[in-house]
Formats: structure tokens, sequence, C-alpha cells
């Protein structure tokens, strides 16, 4: 199941809900999951459908998460229902299939608890940590390891995306995420896929130059990542997405593909990562890990780079397309804290 949040736009403002994409072909459709739900409930006679179905799906992407497997069944029969009956209405009339073009999609989990971002591809971190002056850790290779970032801005496929006063040298990254669906402490890895919800593009822009002097400070990113990440364009479960290391993978800049990969296998696994993170330590719904870019998937190491104006796509086949256009450069700040 491809899940995503959207808004719609109605006479009295804005709503957020929680969606599913229908696909035919190459054509795509969203359903309102919570919507659909009541509908079915309402065919089978239930008196008070809108209520059952804001307890069995709840119409925020966290939320629904958290309600774990018995949410995500209903969720299917809930689209079994519409494949059947694809023109009826919700219980008081509701829409319950969009075009695209009638909504807007939104950050999957526009405010989630924590980022981490790890690094789970070796020859990757070689690469830029050499470019960086750097040498990995030994420890990287002992446990897996992140940084924690800022949730401030996640933004949707199609906005625009900031460039920050303090950088010349934007980049992007092919990268994706497991999103935490069941909450735990010291989960062992044997058990550690029971907790991950799904999985989405993660594009970790960066500001390389900020970077680099930071990561010298052996504290990890800060500035250099933290004021905007890309998150979407919808969730797919795993029982959706097959072998992540088989994904196929591209960046696109103003429809220029500069990269092509497939990920191959982690050195460290999101399995690994949740079971080390929740050691002492509680994972929460709506957490974000994410994998690392991949091999040769960011401008840093084929050493072309992004400029104001641009579109970049990040398109990672079941995981769909994220797309952003990049602002303008805004007046440069200098330093003056002394």
């Amino acid at each position: 199941m491809k899940l995503i949040t959207f808004e719609v736009r109605t006479p009295v403002g804005p709503f957020k809900r929680l969606g599913a994409v229908i696909e035919s072909g190459e054509n795509l459709a969203y359903a309102d999951l919570n919507f659909a739900m009541a509908a079915s409930l309402a065919d089978e006679g239930s008196p008070r459908p809108q209520e059952m179905a804001g307890a069995i799906i709840p119409s925020d992407m966290t939320d629904f998460a958290a309600a774990g497997a018995p949410s995500l069944e209903a969720a299917q029969e809930a689209l079994d229902f519409l494949q059947d009956k694809p023109e009826v209405e919700g219980p008081k009339g509701e829409q319950l299939i969009y075009r695209p073009d009638e909504v807007r999609l939104l950050a999957p989990i526009e405010r989630p608890p924590l980022i981490r971002g790890f690094a789970g591809f070796e020859r990757h971190l070689k690469t830029t940590f050499a470019k960086m002056g750097l040498t990995i850790p030994d420890t990287w290779y002992e446990r897996p390891l992140c940084f924690k970032a800022s949730c401030a801005h996640m933004a949707a496929v199609g906005e625009t995306v900031p460039w920050p006063s303090y950088t010349e040298q934007m980049d992007f990254e092919l990268e994706f995420c497991a999103v935490i669906g069941k909450p735990g402490r010291d989960i062992t890895e044997e058990n550690a896929g029971e907790h991950i919800f799904g999985y989405a593009i993660l594009n970790d822009w960066s500001a390389r130059d900020a970077q680099t002097g930071e990561m010298a400070m052996g504290t990890g990113p800060y500035k250099g990542k933290d004021w905007c990440w890309s998150f979407g364009p919808w969730i797919v479960t795993p029982d959706e997405l097959g072998n992540p290391a088989e994904i196929p993978m591209a960046a696109r800049i103003n429809g220029e593909t500069w990269i092509e990969a497939t990920p191959g296998e982690m050195y460290w696994t999101f399995e690994q990562m949740v079971s080390y993170t929740s050691r002492d330590e509680n994972m929460l719904t709506g957490d974000i890990l994410g994998s690392g870019t991949v091999p040769g998937g960011c401008g840093m190491e084929i050493e072309r780079w992004i400029q104001p104006g641009d579109l970049v796509e990040i398109d990672m086949g079941p995981l769909g397309v994220l797309a952003n256009r990049i602002g303008e450069k805004g007046e440069r700040k200098p330093y003056t804290y002394k």
C-alpha cells in the first residue's frame, strides 16, 4: 500500500486527510481511507459509520501508523470496497476518490518526532569523507552511527526548497528512510521489522561548504543539514516494497539524468539501526531513520552542483518521484558571533 497525507480545499478552508494511492496503468488517483471505511460500514448497515471509521482508520498518518496491523487490514478492505463500488459517496456525501490535480500532497508526516540520519553505505562515506579531509572512524564499523536532525521543515513534493544564505554549495542526496510504526524499547534485531511501518524517499539537502567545517568538529552536521528535508511523496508498506537493495534510483536535474543507481546491500540494515537505537531508549511512532546516501548518489560525489531555480527530481520507482524546485539565494549574512 502507498499511503499519503493530502490537503483538500473546501469552502470553509483546507483539510488534511489520510489517503492511499490507487494505480491504474500509468494513471493515479487518491482514495480518502477514513471516508472510504465509513462508506463501507454504512453499506453494511452500521448506525454510526463515521464514528466507527474514525476509531478504525484515523485520518492522521501518525495515529494510523500507531494503530498497527488491524488498521492496515481495514484500509485494504476499504480500498477493496472502492474497487467494487468506485462511484459510491461517503455517508454524508463525502468525496472518496480524487484526481491528483484536485488535491495537494503534503509530507506524509509533517512533524516526525525525530530524524536520525544514518550512514548505511560505506562507499559513499569513503568518497565524501575523503573530499572533506576526513576518514571513517573505526567505531562506524562496530555499530550503526547517526546524527539527529531538526524536523522543523519537512518539504512535500512540489514544494520550493529554500537556498540557505550561508552556502554556495547546496546539494541533494539519493536517500530513503524507514518510518517507525509500532513504538518500542530494547527491540531485538529479529523483531525490528515488526516496528517498521514503511519506507519513503528522504532527500537530505546539504550545504556542503558549511558541513565540511562542522564535521571536522566531530559532532556531525548542524547548519549543513537542518534547514530543510524533503520527504514523500508517499510511504510504502514493507509488503509492497520488496527488497530495498533493488530499488531503481535516479536523480534528474531540469529533466537531465545526472545519476542512475541501485543502492545494493547496506553495511548497516534498518533492522540493525532500529535495534541499536532502541537500546535503553524509546523509539516513537513516526520516527524516521535515514539510510544515508547511496553510493554515487549526490552532487558532491559526481562534482556537479545544483543552482537556484533548478528542478530536482528524486525517482525511486515504487517509492515515487520526489520533485522540488530550488529557491533563489538569499542575501549573504556574515558570521558575527565572537
